[in-house]
């Protein structure tokens, strides 16, 4: 299996790590819970060792439901998979703690490689929703915890323990490797079905189905979204190219003129197709000024880019978003399109 999710690198690997995490969220919460309130029922084996009720043991056992609050606390705040991951491991390390906080008054030790083959499991289900990374090394530190625990504790059988538990951990770790894999195929099935849906399939850009996904009501749903400069551009005579030179080569028109708009803009700025000959950019965290420098630059590279059809201009409309209503600020940049075209082409207006 290719190891592609291991050389994502940046915002395209927290993007794949959080769609990770909240595809296998639900199952990561509540395995949570069934493993902690699982590990009490040890009890029941403490006093079977003890031959009487092991109220020695009661505190340790019962003392998992700290952290647990904690965690279910930490889980309706947020959905970060970086810091859900952390409490996830962090809830199966205190699992084992609480479990050697037990073994500490036991009359026998000898039953805790079997309590610690168990925590390998604790340790494979919280590996689903973690980068593999951080469950891995998360997992290793069984092994640490062993070691400082048999300093207090004195297992008699410390060798059976890592002969059992080394196999276990290495298992796991393949499994969390194939499973991070499948995952990846999932994921890139399922950007290209979501790329399929919101991009326009000549351009490249945007189609306004991504407009939509980033409004609720008549306000964008984006960070950064209360300095947001809004830019509607059009390809002047475009009809006079289509007559000229056919449809074809106005769609390579079409392509180029998309390609400059991506050359001049930010990674984070959307694009769209606003309609045949239309774009709609839509800057966060970007000024007016900024909005109105960023269209003179492609007013400039269009007139000299060679689309290997004809020369062509552009005109475009700038307008700004006041964080309450967007259609007045697509209408503004709209009627400054329109300013522009009346005024000569080939221009920039602002109505700001």
């Amino acid at each position: 299996m290719k190891a592609g999710f291991l050389k994502l690198k940046g915002d395209e690997k927290k993007h794949f790590l959080q769609s990770k995490f909240m595809y296998y969220r639900k199952f990561n919460f509540y395995a949570i819970i069934v493993a902690s309130l699982g590990s009490t029922t040890y009890f029941v084996s403490d006093c079977q060792l003890f031959g009487r009720f092991a109220w020695e043991t009661l505190f340790p056992r019962l003392f998992i439901f700290i952290p647990l609050i904690a965690f279910l606390i930490i889980n309706a705040k947020t959905t970060n998979y970086l810091i859900m991951s952390i409490s996830s491991q962090f809830m199966a390390h205190m699992m084992m703690w609480c479990t050697i906080g037990a073994i500490i008054f036991l009359p026998d030790k000898t039953h805790a490689s079997e309590g610690f083959i168990i925590m390998h499991m604790v340790f494979m289900i919280a590996t689903f929703a973690s980068p593999f990374w951080v469950s891995t090394i998360s997992h290793s530190c069984v092994f640490l915890n062993i070691i400082i625990s048999h300093q207090f504790n004195h297992y008699e059988n410390i060798d059976i323990m890592f002969s059992l538990g080394l196999p276990c951990f290495f298992g796991i770790v393949a499994v969390n490797y194939v499973m991070c894999g499948v995952y990846y195929d999932t994921y890139n099935v399922k950007h290209q079905l979501e790329d399929s849906l919101v991009l326009d399939p000549l351009t490249k850009v945007f189609n306004r189905h991504k407009f939509h996904s980033i409004t609720n009501g008549r306000q964008f749903t984006f960070e950064n979204s209360e300095t947001v400069s809004i830019l509607m551009a059009d390809i002047d005579f475009f009809k006079k190219v289509n007559d000229t030179y056919g449809h074809d080569m106005g769609d390579q028109v079409l392509m180029s003129v998309a390609s400059v708009i991506k050359s001049c803009t930010r990674s984070n700025d959307y694009i769209i197709r606003w309609g045949g000959e239309e774009f709609l950019v839509i800057m966060p965290n970007c000024p007016v000024n900024e909005g109105i420098n960023v269209a003179e630059r492609i007013r400039e590279k269009v007139a000299v880019t060679d689309n290997d059809v004809c020369p062509i201009t552009i005109s475009l409309g700038v307008a700004s978003y006041d964080g309450v209503n967007y259609e007045n600020a697509i209408t503004e940049a709209d009627m400054a399109l329109y300013e522009a075209k009346e005024g000569g082409r080939n221009k920039v207006v602002c109505r700001a």
